[in-house]
């Protein structure tokens, strides 16, 4: 039990998800939630990060990984079943919106004019800076919008909640805190929930196989030991197997050089270099709230990055043996062993029972170098920004293990509405910029000859909606 306070700004999709959903969150666990709006870009200004106040976070993102939370968010939206129509323009300047929420007293007031505006902005694609219709909003809920917006207090106030919500430590929005712990995003909810004390909150699963299923999925897990979330990734993937039984799940263990992926798509090598100080200090909460979820213990390695080269050969000479993928995570995640010391590497083979002289020979044949070169290129072809990522069936790329419920549903035969055909990597100035010229023909790095993908206009449909790519940011000042 305890105190819930939510943080957002009407111009996220991922906030307006978190709007739909936040009420029901506070009655399962018997608590108020109390609605504390903020201007998206004062935050950024706030907490320094990267994009800066006038920016999006997508300004600093690698293409590839935009392109994937394109889908995600279209996924997302999906699954929550939220209604949905692509705003006439967008971002839109919700200054004098979120003045207006921020000059509501009444908090049960302040959430259903701000659920109206989520509506107006997200489900019917209405211009939320037209002062004709926040008039009219607030008509319908008794509010004076005209002279709440030109309230000097509800600017303070506007000022005074983005400023609160940087000390605490957020970052962006949607954020969420109980008590004094922060939770960031819509997908956190029910995280949210565990810590209000309602132990069997879960990620929601859409979708579950009949007992007598005759199913049978593919599974391409794309993995590298370097990656804390892809260990935790790997030791949560037979307890994903086991909730969709009986299907037949084959999975195809796929181990790639996640710093070659990095620097073709353009993402720095510890990607944490490129966030902001607040969420940096947030990821290090954040991985501990998964271990504590999956009931997984983590430790940091002393050797930090990992290199990899060498263990992910071996995984390969093993004809990726999962009990070695196992143990060779464990050591390096859990011993704190710098797997990629020939010695300590040789050592952990030695302990576990593999013979570990013949593995280390076959690493460096140029067959094994060969195969990991291939399944690299093979992953930044498929469109990966990092791992663990999943295909199921050979279709869209998963990333995260904070998406694995996906996954499962996934292999029990969900579906997506995504673009059609195959979903490009986007340019960094198509993620920024909505264009309406877009690059119709593949893009090749000139110095290593790897075609990256085609590059087209990302619209897919969505429930009867067109959908591009979403920019999420606020230039106006409070």
């Amino acid at each position: 039990m305890g105190s819930l306070v939510f943080y957002y700004d009407v111009v996220c999709p991922f906030a307006y998800m978190a709007s739909r959903t936040i009420e029901r969150v506070g009655q399962r666990a018997g608590v108020n939630v109390t609605w504390r709006p903020v201007l998206l870009g004062g935050l950024y200004e706030n907490v320094k990060a990267p994009q800066g106040k006038d920016g999006s976070a997508t300004d600093v993102m690698a293409p590839a990984k935009a392109a994937l939370l394109h889908q995600d968010l279209i996924r997302q939206l999906q699954r929550c079943r939220a209604p949905f129509s692509q705003p006439s323009h967008h971002p839109q300047k919700t200054v004098h919106a979120m003045r207006l929420l921020a000059g509501i007293s009444d908090n049960q007031t302040r959430a259903s004019v701000s659920q109206a505006l989520y509506k107006a902005y997200w489900a019917d694609s209405k211009d939320v800076s037209d002062m004709s219709l926040l008039q009219e909003i607030g008509a319908r809920f008794s509010v004076d919008a005209q002279q709440l917006i030109s309230s000097p207090t509800s600017s303070a106030t506007l000022r005074s909640n983005t400023k609160e919500a940087a000390d605490r430590g957020a970052f962006g929005v949607p954020s969420f805190f109980v008590n004094d712990q922060l939770y960031y995003g819509a997908d956190r909810l029910f995280l949210v929930e565990r810590a209000l004390g309602v132990r069997t909150a879960e990620p929601e699963r859409l979708l579950h196989p009949p007992k007598d299923s005759n199913l049978s999925s593919h599974l391409s897990f794309y993995f590298d030991y370097s990656s804390p979330w892809s260990f935790l990734g790997c030791m949560k993937l037979q307890a994903m197997i086991d909730s969709v039984k009986p299907v037949n799940v084959v999975i195809e263990w796929v181990p790639i050089l996640l710093g070659a992926l990095f620097r073709q798509i353009g993402t720095p090598l510890v990607p944490m270099q490129a966030m902001s100080e607040a969420k940096v200090k947030y990821g290090t909460k954040d991985m501990k709230d998964w271990c504590d979820y999956a009931q997984v213990e983590l430790q940091w390695p002393d050797v930090f990055p990992l290199r990899t080269v060498l263990p992910l050969r071996v995984t390969i000479a093993s004809k990726c043996d999962p009990m070695l993928i196992m143990h060779l995570y464990k050591a390096a995640w859990q011993r704190k062993k710098d797997i990629g010391n020939e010695e300590v590497l040789r050592g952990v083979l030695q302990e576990e029972g593999f013979a570990a002289e013949s593995l280390l020979a076959a690493a460096n044949t140029d067959e094994i170098k060969q195969q990991l070169q291939a399944s690299t290129q093979r992953a930044i072809t498929a469109g990966l920004c990092g791992v663990p990522s999943f295909q199921v069936n050979h279709g869209p790329v998963v990333w995260g293990q904070d998406r694995m419920h996906v996954v499962a549903d996934m292999l029990c035969g969900w579906e997506c509405t995504l673009p059609s055909a195959k979903l490009a990597i986007l340019s960094a100035r198509s993620c920024m910029k909505h264009s309406a010229s877009w690059p119709k023909t593949p893009s090749t790095d000139t110095t290593s000859g790897l075609t990256i993908g085609q590059r087209q206009h990302p619209r897919c449909r969505y429930d009867g909606a067109s959908v591009s790519m979403t920019r999420i940011s606020n230039n106006a000042t409070v």
